[in-house]
């Protein structure tokens, strides 16, 4: 019995050795580190004091390091802004062989009589054929995220919306619906106008497209979602933004052609059908971001 209890009372004190409290009587080479015993655990309220205490030093230092970066930017910017050559001097960079080429050869080059446009869908064409095809894969990466099908939704959720909408078919705007009633025929036809009319005013694919995209999200707020999907479903809305893409890029790679073989004659009209096409992909991406954003669903 009594080698029992020396063997318990070595095997406690050995525990307690390792565990850190109380440190060894003889000398060792080295000494354990103190640890509070294993059945103290830190409370909530400690944790949380020793997180607060944390995030007040780092943010004791915080504003002075993002008031020394802020000054910095503004130091580089000021002397960047110092460096800039007047505006209208003779010398400036941008007063050179390129933008003089722009301005006489444009309409001879492109067809386009508008320099912006020239610029935009002729010179630089293959840089907006590239801003497209960004806006396009924007779209699908948003489907890919947020748009609802069968496998993503249950059937509580899809009771629950099936109920927001009731409720909100019988709670409709009428002022909304009357002004929509009067401004969206005029918005549509404002976005004809750009469209066609870009090639030798200002205007184009761009801000036609915006406009014809604004006047879907109009309807689409005033009259409901299931009327608008009776203009654009999901079907048809992939198949024009597709549509707009590829007539994009056929008709640039026609554009390309017809240029480089010197055949500036047939240029008439390829700048408006490309204005055209680029439209239909921006306003396929507005009105597809406030769809996919709002009910997940186009």
């Amino acid at each position: 019995m009594s080698k029992d209890r020396e063997r318990a009372r070595f095997t406690r004190r050995l525990t307690a050795w390792v565990d850190g409290e109380r440190e060894p009587k003889d000398q060792t080479l080295f000494v354990m580190e103190q640890h509070p015993p294993r059945h103290v655990r830190q409370s909530e309220e400690e944790f949380q004091r020793r997180e607060e205490d944390r995030l007040r030093k780092f943010f004791n230092w915080y504003p002075i390091a993002a008031a020394v970066i802020c000054a910095v930017l503004v130091a580089i910017l000021l002397t960047t802004v110092m460096s800039m050559p007047g505006f209208g001097e003779e010398d400036n960079p941008i007063n050179n062989e390129v933008s003089d080429r722009y301005l006489e050869y444009g309409a001879e080059d492109t067809g386009s009589e508008n320099v912006v446009t020239a610029m935009i869908i002729g010179y630089r064409g293959f840089d907006t054929l590239g801003e497209s095809c960004v806006l396009f894969l924007a779209v699908a990466a948003v489907m890919i995220l947020l748009l609802r099908d069968r496998k993503n939704t249950s059937e509580l959720e899809v009771r629950q919306i099936e109920r927001d909408e009731a409720e909100a078919m019988s709670h409709e705007d009428l002022i909304l619906k009357q002004v929509a009633w009067v401004l969206i025929p005029f918005i549509f036809l404002f976005a004809i106008y750009v469209l066609l009319n870009g090639e030798t005013s200002p205007g184009g694919g761009f801000s036609g497209g915006t406009i014809l995209g604004a006047g879907l999200i109009l309807f689409s707020a005033a009259f409901g979602f299931r009327r608008m999907q009776v203009l654009m479903n999901r079907r048809r809305y992939s198949a024009v933004r597709t549509f707009g893409l590829l007539l994009y890029g056929v008709l640039y790679g026609l554009y390309i052609f017809i240029g480089a073989n010197g055949l500036p004659n047939y240029l008439t009209g390829m700048i408006l059908l490309i204005d055209l096409a680029v439209g239909l992909v921006v306003a396929c991406t507005m009105y597809g971001f406030y769809a996919l954003f709002s009910r997940g669903e186009i």
